[in-house]
């Protein structure tokens, strides 16, 4: 490697190798040296780095990007910010320990820092200049060093460059702010945001106070409503109890005024019932004499109804006869008319029937005539051409079943293909247990594996079941893997689980059918139970969680394996246990757990079954996981798959060939079929019409010969004779005439008689009907008569003794006891309260009751108030005066902490918008040499959270100038704003190293070649930040600086390994042009 090497001759002079006195010095923070030991793919490696700029190159796959991670572990990073699940997957395969030294720069005076942490999967040990330390001193370290390894503008390693363009503007204005200078812009951002959400709780305070007073005063007005309500109705409570003293001398008084008028009613009852007897007896009289006459007209007209009934009766008799005759007369009448219309209707329809006997001979004498053989042939022909259709057809058939089989077989083959290569591409893990499962029988997985793959393909099985937990679930840390399959048994881990007796049932019949054993499981619920005790107790026992928080599905599935294998009550440590720890668990006085794993090793408590109860454990080694580990197909399992792929594409070719070769054979065969049909159209349409002409002739034929049998009969019948049948129906009809003449006669009499007997019943019915009146009026009256009298005999008796009621009623005699004891003061007061209603007559129990009413409803729909509204008033006029008091209180709070606001946001926004400014010009001079545009700008808010920093970037010039984010600008785009916005940083922060890696991967290569030579002159003029730049590739024509270095990375299985033994290493070249 020669790190001075340069391209162009206009930099030749530059690129002279630097003296030793010019040496760039390192500054407070700067690393000087990198040394790691089995770490990811370096058994051992050093690099000895430039206080300006440290480029490292290399192939993909070489490790370039493990220096960056040896920084961010090194100096106590989160793992994640290397997008790295554990310190295990930073451990060189085949060791278990790992270790970084960090030689650091220290401030003047002082000597350089050397951290070094040593590492396995489970614990690190921290040294500070070879004296033990701690990860929180190595922080402090950082945070004194101002080393920000969590902010993308100082460290943004390969795995997070795609995560700075898709960070918010709130989110890189802080993480600016953190970055320039001391970070004192981001304390100042950081105490306005609070600040600010203090005086809106303020203002939202006031705003409550202030809807709380006007609801104060508002209830205020309603209590005092309440007060006068009250005293409304206490006044009117008052009247009710006063007309309620009244009721019962008002009630006295309507029984005096009662007394007197029934007195009087009485006396005139008396007059009224002794003059109504005297008058009564004549009606009784007249009414025995009407009912003798009613009688006797009732005999009469008896004896004229029997007349009348006789002469009914001849005369109903002489009717029948009457029609009995006339229907005689009508049926000779008929026959008459018959035989004298017969003779010539038959002559007529001879006569017709001639002529179209006639009209029928012409026509089959001027009919074509055809040729009986002519259709013979053309049957014969028909018939051959159904034949050779037929066998057409046949052929037609065979090929397209043949066709039909070549295009299933092919079908199947691409599925195959897919299926084959899904397995190379793809994480499903049925395929990858498949693929592991090669060449090792274990008849419970081969089975299972079976069914999920043929159930997968069966439609009706959709949501019935639920997959194997080894195939529905993820173990979400590696290293438990081995004791969850230690727990859970082997018929458990391969079981499918189902919710329903129906989906039992379903997977049952399939297994049945299939003829393959399967294992089911069946739950009631997905409610997972809850463990006994709680996370942060199950730490103070030294574990760090239940089976159960280690692996992820479905819930039914999980649920299946808590009742099962009972994996929430079984805690685990990826830790080793000493045995004091053991033995404070198994020894307490109430065991908490009958299994727990520590490490790799299952404990099983056990109680004695006899003596004294002993308790005591068995401990189990468990080896590697064979199921929940499987991640991937081996090299011997790709090439499997490959040449199955390439011998399915070689025999889909060769049947794809014979399918298009039978193809050509179908549509020859259809073309002859269509041909054939065509002729065979032609023969039947010939066909059709030859019997068409002889169906005709036949028709006709037939015709004939029916009309001729027509005439001939009707030729014998219009030669009959009818003469002597017509006279004798004559005479019979004249017969009948003459009796039913005489029959009328007689008929006649009888109605003349019925009507003089029908006359006199009327007349007696007349006489009935007024004598029956004249008695029902008689004795409708009398019967009202004595309707009265009984009546006046009542209100006689009911007024005798309604006036003996009240004369000696009890209440009668108490009112009068109790108004004659009543003082001349009690007298007084009533009679003022009576004095309005005895002026106007009205002092009645009935006016003083509907007064009452009166009053009573007034009341009813009075609000009577509540009695506590003044003790209610009373409290809200305190409330009023806190809330008074308080509100002018908070308003001064919220006018000085705006005040506050306003003085830190002044001094705030008046030295960020120079940084801004300041990095904006610096980004648009240097990002126009590469794009059409570009500037950063601070988006103000009214809410100090919602400030926002927005890099504009415009990459063609009739383009807008767009926000940078991870969708409107390409790969490349945004990886040359990334790299320009943070070179736009140097100068204005106190950090003293930044890494990008890769940053470079999309830039086309004039952008590459422009942003590296601003890179090279940004961190080489400028000695405030060392800088390191990870790419895996090197354009020719780049420019370097004499002060920067290359780091070549070449690992690779083809070096030899180097056991020579010299003073002088590989690498002291950079050790003398860097040490000071």
């Amino acid at each position: 490697m020669n790190p001075g090497a340069m391209s162009g001759t206009d930099d030749q002079n530059v690129a002279k190798r630097r003296k030793v006195g010019e040496k760039v010095p390192f500054q407070p923070g700067f690393l000087r040296k990198i040394k790691v030991r089995n770490f990811t793919t370096y058994s051992y490696a050093e690099f000895v780095l430039s206080p300006t700029l440290n480029m490292i190159i290399g192939p993909n796959g070489s490790g370039k990007s493990t220096l960056v991670a040896a920084i961010c572990i090194g100096l106590g990073g989160k793992i994640d910010l290397i997008k790295r699940k554990n310190l295990k997957s930073m451990i060189k395969t085949g060791h278990d320990r790992a270790d970084i030294e960090i030689t650091m720069e220290n401030f003047p005076g002082k000597p350089p820092i050397v951290i070094k942490r040593d590492f396995s999967a489970k614990d690190s040990v921290w040294a500070i200049n070879n004296k033990k330390s701690t990860e929180s001193a190595i922080k402090q370290l950082r945070e004194k060093f101002n080393i920000q390894l969590d902010n993308l503008c100082h460290f943004l390693p390969q795995e997070r460059v795609a995560e700075f363009a898709g960070m918010s503007s709130e989110k890189l204005l802080m993480e600016t702010e953190r970055t320039l200078k001391d970070g004192h812009l981001l304390t100042l951002h950081e105490d306005l945001i609070v600040k600010d959400i203090k005086s809106q709780e303020l203002h939202v305070q006031i705003d409550v106070l202030k809807k709380r007073l006007d609801q104060l005063y508002s209830q205020r007005a309603k209590l005092e409503e309440e007060v006068q309500k009250l005293q409304e109705y206490d006044n009117k409570m008052k009247e009710i109890e006063t007309h309620q003293t009244l009721l019962p001398y008002a009630r006295y008084n309507d029984l005096k005024k009662k007394r007197a008028s029934l007195k009087d009613q009485l006396d005139e009852a008396k007059s009224r019932y002794t003059s109504f007897d005297e008058n009564f007896d004549q009606l009784r009289k007249n009414e025995s004499q009407l009912e003798r006459e009613v009688q006797l007209q009732k005999r009469k007209l008896e004896d004229t109804s029997k007349e009348k009934d006789s002469v009914l009766k001849i005369i109903e008799e002489y009717r029948r006869k009457v029609n009995k005759v006339q229907d005689s007369v009508s049926e000779s009448s008929a026959s008459l008319n018959s035989y004298r219309a017969k003779t010539e209707s038959k002559k007529r329809e001879l006569e017709e029937v001639r002529r179209e006997l006639a009209n029928l001979n012409h026509q089959l004498e001027t009919i074509e005539r055809v040729d009986k053989d002519q259709l013979e042939i053309l049957n014969t022909k028909y018939a051959d051409s159904r034949a050779k259709l037929r066998e057409m057809e046949e052929k037609l058939r065979d090929e397209n079943s043949y066709t039909s089989d070549l295009r299933s077989d092919l079908n199947n083959l691409a599925r195959n293909i897919q299926r084959e290569e899904s397995k190379l591409q793809g994480n499903d893990k049925l395929e990858l247990l498949l693929s592991a499962a090669q060449g090792k029988s274990y008849r419970l997985r081969d089975e299972s594996l079976k069914a999920h793959r043929k159930l997968r393909g069966e439609t009706n099985f959709r949501g019935a079941y639920f997959e194997a937990p080894v195939i529905s679930c993820n173990i979400t840390d590696k290293s438990i893997a081995p004791a969850m399959e230690k727990i859970i048994d082997n018929t458990t881990l391969f079981s499918f689980t189902t919710k329903s007796q129906d989906g039992y049932d379903k997977l049952s019949r399939f297994a049945k059918e299939t003829r393959i054993n399967i294992a089911l499981r069946m739950v009631d619920n997905d409610e997972l139970p809850r463990p006994h005790y709680s996370k942060q107790e199950l730490r103070s026992f030294g574990f760090e969680g239940y089976l159960s928080d280690f692996i992820t599905g479905p819930k039914e599935v999980l649920s299946m394996l808590c009742n099962t294998s009972k994996i929430h009550t079984i805690p685990v440590t990826k830790h080793e246990m000493s045995q004091q720890q053991v033995d404070r668990l198994i020894r307490s006085s109430d065991v908490p757990f009958k299994k727990f794993v520590a490490g790799d090793t299952l404990f099983n408590i056990r109680t004695s079954k006899y003596g004294s109860k002993q308790v005591y454990y068995e401990s189990e080694k468990f080896g590697k996981s064979q199921f929940f580990a499987v991640s991937g197909i081996s090299e011997q399992d790709k090439q499997r798959i490959n040449g199955n792929v390439q011998r399915i594409n070689r025999e889909i070719t060769e049947k794809r060939e014979v399918y298009q070769n039978h193809k050509v054979q179908i549509e020859q065969f259809t073309s002859d079929i269509r041909a054939i049909r065509y002729e065979m159209s032609e023969i039947k349409n010939e066909q059709q019409k030859i019997q068409q002409m002889m169906s005709a002739v036949t028709n006709l034929e037939a015709k004939i010969g029916s009309k001729k049998e027509k005439e001939h009969k009707l030729e014998e019948d219009s030669n009959k004779d009818y003469s002597r049948r017509v006279k004798h129906y004559e005479r019979k009809i004249a017969e009948l005439y003459g009796e039913l003449a005489q029959k009328s006669m007689e008929m006649s009499s009888l109605h003349i008689k019925l009507s003089e007997i029908q006359i006199r019943s009327k007349f007696q019915e007349l006489e009935m009907t007024t004598l029956r009146n004249k008695l029902a009026s008689v004795i409708s009256l009398i019967e009202s008569l004595e309707s009265i009298k009984r009546e006046l005999a009542r209100d006689l008796r009911k007024y005798k003794e309604d006036y003996d009621q009240i004369k000696n009623s009890p209440e009668y005699k108490e009112y009068k006891e109790k108004h004659s004891s009543l003082t001349e003061e009690q007298r007084e007061q009533i009679a003022e309260f009576a004095k309005p209603y005895l002026e106007e007559d009205t002092f009645t129990e009935h006016t003083i009751k509907n007064k009452i009413t009166h009053l009573t409803d007034e009341l009813s729909i009075m609000s009577m108030g509540d009695k506590g509204s003044i003790t209610s008033l009373r409290q809200k006029v305190q409330d009023i005066e806190r809330a008074e008091s308080e509100l002018p209180r908070i308003e001064s709070d919220k006018r000085d902490l705006d005040e506050r606001i306003a003085t830190i946001a002044a001094e705030w926004e008046r030295d960020l918008t120079k940084f801004v400014d300041r990095i904006s010009v610096a980004f648009s001079k240097r990002f126009s040499k590469v794009a059409s545009e570009g500037r950063v700008e601070l988006a103000k808010a009214d809410r100090f959270k919602d400030w926002k920093l927005q890099i504009l970037v415009k990459f063609r010039q009739e383009s807008e100038l767009k926000v940078l984010d991870n969708q409107s600008q390409s790969g490349g785009e945004r990886a040359v704003s990334t790299i320009f916005f943070i070179m736009s940083l140097q100068g204005l922060t106190d950090a003293p190293f930044r890494i990008v890696d890769e940053i470079n991967q999309g830039m086309d290569p004039k952008n590459e070649q422009m942003a590296h030579r601003y890179l090279v002159h940004t961190a080489c003029q400028n000695n405030k930040s060392q800088y390191f730049l990870v790419t895996p590739k090197l354009l020719t024509g780049l420019y370097y600086h004499p002060d920067m270095v290359v780091h070549c990375i070449f690992t690779g299985p083809m070096i030899e390994e180097n056991n020579e033994q010299r003073e002088t290493g590989f690498l002291d070249y950079v050790n003398r042009l860097v040490l000071v």
